[in-house]
């Protein structure tokens, strides 16, 4: 069961490091959650640096030993967790897309990040984790085109009350990965992926272009229509232009 034991830390560099840590020594079990009110050194995707201020937003990692997936369907995980947050923010009357893969965006701001790190056994992973990084009460974010619960919402919220919604929805998505039910989540995924089928501009390594996302592969690779031909890229090959 994913968050059957949660530790509550203060401070750490990176809670997926904190993690690997435990990992390293083989103290820890299926499902852990470690929670933090700051990290120093949060990261992101694209080698990039996840910034929050202390206490003021949820940040967590946690494990998972168990999928009996092959590398070649680890994007399951991209969208079981995506899809989670997505579910998450809903509950908070907060409607969110997924900026491919796994950034959760609500009215064209970034509210959520995630960051998947996967140990391999040959062709099948050995284990998973899975840090989240969501702005629950932080409301500057200097010149970031980022979002919080707060800011939409008005209110204050509790992060454990946001952490405890969101462990129950990794639950019940995972209960979906478990059962093979992974049409249900790369459907629902889809539903919420940020401007699917709409044209829009994009950069990759030949410069600025439009296209029009048209899904994913089952690899987890873009599918983008371009000058009336589909064409796949990966996280590093191509990038969203977002006006503010």
């Amino acid at each position: 069961m994913i968050g059957k034991k949660i530790v509550h830390i203060e401070s750490c560099d990176s809670t997926n490091n904190y993690i690997a840590n435990l990992i390293s020594v083989g103290n820890i079990d299926f499902g852990t959650v470690i929670l933090a009110d700051e990290q120093t050194k949060g990261k992101g995707q694209r080698g990039s640096e996840w910034q929050s201020k202390p206490a003021e937003n949820m940040i967590f990692s946690l494990y998972l030993d168990s999928a009996n997936l092959s590398v070649k369907n680890q994007f399951i995980l991209t969208q079981f967790v995506s899809v989670s947050l997505v579910r998450s923010l809903l509950k908070f009357g907060i409607k969110a897309c997924i900026k491919w893969p796994n950034d959760i965006y609500v009215n064209g701001k970034k509210i959520a990040g995630v960051l998947i790190e996967n140990q391999l056994a040959g062709m099948m992973l050995n284990g998973s984790i899975i840090g989240i990084g969501l702005n629950i009460n932080q409301t500057d974010f200097g010149t970031l085109n980022a979002t919080s619960v707060k800011l939409e919402k008005g209110v204050f919220t509790r992060v454990s009350e946001v952490a405890y919604l969101i462990i129950n929805e990794l639950n019940f998505a995972w209960e979906e990965v478990l059962n093979i039910q992974t049409n249900r989540l790369n459907e629902t995924y889809l539903e919420h992926l940020w401007r699917l089928n709409e044209k829009a501009s994009f950069r990759d390594t030949q410069g600025e272009f439009e296209g029009i996302i048209r899904g994913t592969e089952e690899s987890g690779l873009l599918r983008m229509e371009r000058n009336g031909e589909i064409v796949t890229y990966d996280l590093k090959e191509i990038s969203f232009v977002i006006s503010t």
